[in-house]
Order: C-alpha cells, then sequence, then structure tokens
C-alpha cells in the first residue's frame, strides 16, 4: 500500500503533537516494508518555514516581555518578576532548539524510509490549474499536485492519503479526484493507520 503523507506530517512528528504517536508507527510500517510511504519534496521544505515563524514569534514575545517586565520590576512589589520571567525565557528557547532537533531527525528518518516526491516543472504546472480548480493555496495545490502525478505515474493498486488539513483537503471535489485514481482519503493520522494496519497488518 502506497501512504501519502505531506507538511502536517512531518511537522505532527517533529513537534510530538496529539497524533505523534501514530505518525511514529507509519513511519515504523515504511522501515518494515509494509506500506511504501510516499512524500513530495516540497512537504520536507515547508516545515522549516513553519518552525522558523514560530521560534521568530517567540523572540518577539520574549522582547516585548523583557521591556514591560523591567518596567515592572522597577517598583518595589514587583522586584521577583524579571527573575520569573528570565525561567520562562530559557523554556522559550529551549523548545526552540528542541523543535529544530525533532524536525532534522523526522527529515532524516522520513529520507531513509520513505519516497520523496521530486517537486518538477510538470508539478508546478500542474499546481496552477490545481490552485484554480479548488481555490486551494499556492502551497497546498503543489502538494496535491505532486500527489496526483504519483499517482498517475505508479497507479498503486492501494493507496491513501492521509492529512490533518481537513480544512482544504477534505473536499468533495479533492476526495473524488483522489478516490478516481483509487485513492482513499483520511482526515486524520490515528484513522488512517487504523485502516492502514487492518489492510497491512503490523509484523
Amino acid at each position: 500500500m502506497t501512504v501519502y503523507v505531506e507538511s502536517n506530517f512531518v511537522l505532527e512528528q517533529s513537534l510530538q503533537q496529539e497524533e505523534s504517536d501514530s505518525c511514529a508507527e507509519l513511519i515504523d510500517l515504511a522501515s518494515k516494508g509494509r506500506i511504501l510511504l510516499a512524500v513530495p519534496a516540497f512537504s520536507l521544505a515547508e516545515p522549516h518555514v513553519a518552525i522558523s515563524a514560530k521560534e521568530k514569534a517567540r523572540s518577539r514575545l520574549s522582547n516585548d516581555l523583557r521591556h514591560h517586565l523591567f518596567e515592572l520590576g522597577r517598583s518595589k512589589p514587583h522586584r521577583a518578576v524579571p527573575a520569573t520571567f528570565e525561567t520562562l525565557a530559557s523554556i522559550l528557547i529551549a523548545s526552540a532548539q528542541l523543535e529544530r532537533d525533532g524536525l532534522r531527525d523526522t527529515i532524516s528518518r522520513l529520507l531513509r524510509t520513505a519516497e520523496v516526491i521530486s517537486l518538477d516543472a510538470a508539478i508546478l504546472t500542474s499546481a496552477a490549474q490545481v490552485q484554480a480548480e479548488f481555490g486551494m493555496s499556492g502551497q497546498d495545490a503543489i502538494v496535491l499536485a505532486s500527489v496526483l502525478a504519483h499517482l498517475d505515474l505508479h497507479h498503486p493498486p492501494e493507496s491513501c492519503f492521509l492529512n490533518r488539513n481537513s480544512k482544504d483537503f477534505d473536499d468533495p471535489d479533492v476526495r473524488e479526484r483522489l478516490e478516481a485514481r483509487g485513492c482513499g482519503f483520511f482526515a486524520s493520522f490515528e484513522g488512517g493507520l487504523r485502516h492502514i494496519v487492518a489492510r497491512v497488518g503490523t509484523k
């Protein structure tokens, strides 16, 4: 079975979010050869932007708080506040490093276990058409065009696309386009994992 995943799968595992255990199991199934995990190359690059944006937002928050708490610390009733803030600031700094490490480790493991769908001129051309047809963002259109191109090239006998971005991908027209190629859609990694295990087992 071919299982397609994209950026939110990478981030889910990297940040150890709610369904990261399911993501880890899917990667493990791929490493055992039980499934073919396929990920668009674009989806291995896009998470770097998301992680960087989170880090910059936390840095801005830290700087703003530092300024306000310095002013508070000048008054006797609030002298202990800056010390409390330094603890919070250290947590924010440590979390940024953990997220960078998590992303690096996740991408490294995917490169060892998954098939990366190359981004080429044909996919970018198709993505422009997909974006216009489904009214989705340019990023999502590149992902969907990558999946559709892989399906058209390889015609896997059984496949599914796992994506928690239900706002853009869990659309009747998108589902119809995927299902026309024999590819099911699951709006959660846990739900997708249950379906996959039922079909291929775990050993």
